[in-house]
């Protein structure tokens, strides 16, 4: 039964939206059309493979990591390709990019093949605001849907508009998620764009996974109760199609021309050579069998977060899985805010004997300076606990990286992984601070295999090796000193590497706002 409080929250909401709409009809969460996640016949393709790959399998999930651009990308392609029945998208970041233009000419594809496609994107991450989206959504069998929107979409009205309503429009769905026919799913740190897809000259360091059998279904779940909640609002109601430039034809051609210009590109070569997509569906590529389960914020931490209690929230079964560890720790966090209760949690495992190791972004490497303004006032005290903790550098992967793409770039972290003795692992869109715990809802795979949690501890381990980290430690008067052993020899800084006196002092000025709740 919904509360008097929580009926005057979707009241404020639904009243401030279609306000503002001006042209647009009145919101109403209850006139949407309510679908459901739909399973494709076993005679299909994709669930067919997966249904050969699973059937011995006793119960378990089987798993693929995905840890670089390239594969990342390719993967998702292979899930939408192959789907016949169902397409469910669920993300932060919907970039309209060469790899963004690439998935929708490909989404398009597949409606016209008769494939549902739903795609659910955070309002402040993606910015909808071209007519062309409504266009897309006018397909008979592609529905867009805008998570916690503000009814302008752009300019001064709508830096307005999130400015009064900042009590909403401060929560942003954070989850990242594809569900092809009800059958396979990709989640983890990755967004859809070049820069996280290594097509940029930042390189995301990232982790996706690829999962098939019983987690599946959790999945698909958590995708429609996000999908029906009352934040969802239909694209049409904020953007209008006549506004556009071109019909779906004209879409088509468009997209079909920008393909053909795309031809040489590295990731269309990719496309036409990889034999990564048709590995996932022929059973050639090895998965890692283990149990799962799903840890997903309740979509009502957006509308209802003043009526929910901690213990609702993801970040209340992420800890007692972190307190449970017994031997090691290994956690990759793009933004690492830990406050004074993480702080307490980790040197407490410290104490216990439990070796904790913590990977993050440098100053020059992290891609939001504000988050390190917040996280370095923790170095010290958890350097004194017995906390091990790198800094990515600015290069790391460089040399991997320029296999395939040509040209150098800067490395930032974006992982979000946790290695917990030698079973358990954490794979998805969580950050260690604040905003992931408190403020925007998040996604993430908790898997029990000894196989994932050693590929994982591997990776760990070549993104804290010298040539990408600097490992921070205290020097004798207590002072932060970073080093490096490279092939070269020892690097050694006394102040945040690779980074200029002005971004030092702008980042200890940031430092003393008191914002650690929303970062």
């Amino acid at each position: 039964m919904i509360t008097f409080s929580r009926r005057l929250t979707f009241l404020v909401f639904i009243s401030l939206l279609s306000a503002a709409c001006q042209s647009a009809p009145p919101y109403d969460p209850q006139a949407r059309t309510q679908t459901h996640t739909l399973v494709a016949p076993q005679d299909s393709l994709l669930a067919g493979s997966v249904s050969q790959l699973t059937a011995s399998q006793e119960g378990q999930s089987g798993f693929y990591l995905l840890h670089d651009g390239l594969s990342a990308f390719l993967a998702r392609i292979a899930l939408i390709e192959s789907a016949s029945t169902s397409l469910d998208l669920q993300y932060y970041i919907f970039s309209n990019d060469v790899t963004g233009r690439i998935i929708i000419s490909r989404l398009l594809s597949a409606a016209d093949r008769g494939v549902r496609v739903r795609v659910l994107v955070d309002d402040l991450g993606t910015r909808v605001d071209n007519p062309l989206v409504a266009t897309l959504d006018q397909h008979p069998n592609i529905e867009i849907r805008i998570f916690n929107p503000v009814a302008s979409r752009r300019g001064l009205s709508r830096n307005w508009q999130i400015l009064t309503n900042y009590a909403r429009s401060n929560h942003r769905m954070h989850n990242k998620l594809l569900v092809a026919d009800g059958t396979a799913i990709i989640t983890g740190g990755r967004n859809l764009g070049d820069a996280y897809f290594s097509s940029t000259n930042v390189d995301f360091q990232d982790i996706d996974i690829f999962a098939a059998g019983p987690i599946v279904p959790m999945a698909s779940d958590s995708f429609d109760e996000y999908w029906s909640y009352p934040a969802s609002v239909p694209v049409n109601l904020l953007l209008n199609a006549g506004e556009a430039e071109m019909d779906l034809d004209m879409l088509r051609q468009t997209l079909n021309e920008f393909l053909i210009e795309q031809q040489e590109s590295e990731f269309a070569h990719a496309l036409r050579t990889s034999t990564l997509g048709t590995g996932l569906l022929n059973g050639n590529i090895p998965l890692l069998w283990g149990h799962a389960s799903l840890l997903v914020d309740t979509p009502k931490k957006v509308l209802e977060h003043r009526d929910l209690p901690p213990s609702f929230y993801l970040g209340a079964d992420l800890k007692p899985i972190l307190e449970a560890a017994r031997t090691r720790l290994k956690i990759s966090s793009a933004y690492f805010v830990p406050g004074d209760n993480g702080v307490a949690l980790f040197t407490a495992l410290e104490a216990d004997g439990i070796q904790v190791q913590i990977l993050t972004n440098s100053l020059s490497t992290t891609d939001v300076a504000i988050v390190h303004s917040g996280y370095m006032d923790y170095r010290k005290p958890l350097l004194r606990g017995g906390v091990e903790l790198w800094e990515l550098r600015s290069t790391a992967g460089q040399q991997k990286r320029m296999h395939w793409f040509k040209g150098k770039s800067m490395a930032s972290l974006h992982a979000k992984t946790m290695v917990i003795d030698d079973r358990l692992s954490v794979v998805g869109s969580v950050n260690l601070d604040a905003r992931s715990i408190l403020q925007n809802t998040e996604i993430a795979l908790v898997i029990d295999s000894p196989a994932i949690n050693q590929q994982l501890s591997d990776l760990f381990d070549l993104w804290v090796a010298g040539d990408s980290a600097w490992r921070v430690q205290l020097d004798d008067d207590n002072d932060l000193l970073w080093t490096a052993d490279t092939a070269q020899g020892q690097l050694s800084e006394t102040h945040d590497p690779e980074t200029s006196a002005w971004a030092r002092f702008k980042t200890w000025l940031l430092s003393w706002l008191p914002i650690d709740s929303q970062i």
